[in-house]
């Protein structure tokens, strides 16, 4: 009996020892991956764009006196966006130089040409980010600086009259834009802009037209995020 009673206690202790074991070299559990954090869009930027736009000249008189012009366009823009769970929402403005340019014959003996140098405009944007990914609508008040010029030719004699006029309007747009890293972001977009009607007054030779223009502009550009 007193044989029985220490094997049954040697098989105990053995058992203790083989659990503590066990638990001593038992890993510790692995700390849950921590997922990365989404890019946060609020905050200034500025940058710079270029692309291509194209324009309709047109009058009260002849719809297309002027015809369509092309054109390179580049610039810079600065901004601030705020964050709010996905929905992202700022405001931008934006400069950019062109040369939209286009020309007609009105009467014999007179030649006019239309011409944009700048563009600019003031929007609101609204996005929804996806991560790095940020569509976007936007949309707001446009303007820019136009020059209409009236040549009339006399024989061998040319003579000239031009009119700046500053022009002012609407605009709506759409684009997409890339975060590349915390700093830089890229984005391609396409922005209608409409300067209603500008009129241009030649007392000099007692002639005056009224000229609407409408630009189309797609552009690419980089962003840096402060």
């Amino acid at each position: 009996m007193k044989r029985i009673l220490l094997a049954g206690a040697g098989v105990l202790a053995l058992t203790a020892a083989a659990s503590a074991a066990d638990l001593t070299m038992e890993p510790a559990p692995m700390a849950p991956a921590v997922a990365p954090a989404a890019f946060d869009w609020t905050g200034f930027y500025a940058g710079v764009h270029l692309g291509g736009a194209w324009g309709d000249f047109g009058t009260d008189v002849w719809n297309d006196a002027f015809g369509n012009a092309q054109a390179a366009i580049g610039g810079v823009q600065i901004g601030y966006n705020y964050q709010i769970n996905q929905i992202v929402l700022g405001v931008q403005t934006d400069f950019a130089y062109t040369n939209l340019t286009s020309g007609t014959s009105i009467i014999d003996g007179y030649g006019a040409n239309i011409n944009m140098d700048w563009l600019g405009s003031t929007t609101l944007r609204a996005g929804y980010a996806i991560d790095t990914w940020l569509p976007y609508v936007k949309g707001g008040v446009a303007y820019g600086n136009t020059q209409g010029q009236l040549t009339a030719y006399n024989g061998a004699v040319t003579s000239d009259w031009s009119t700046n006029k500053w022009a002012s309007g609407w605009t709506l747009g759409a684009g997409l834009e890339k975060a590349f890293t915390k700093n830089v972001t890229g984005f391609a977009e396409y922005d209608y802009y409409d300067l209603g009607k500008a009129v241009y007054n030649y007392d000099d030779v007692g002639f005056g037209v009224d000229v609407k223009n409408t630009t189309n502009v797609v552009k690419v550009g980089l962003n840096y995020k402060f």
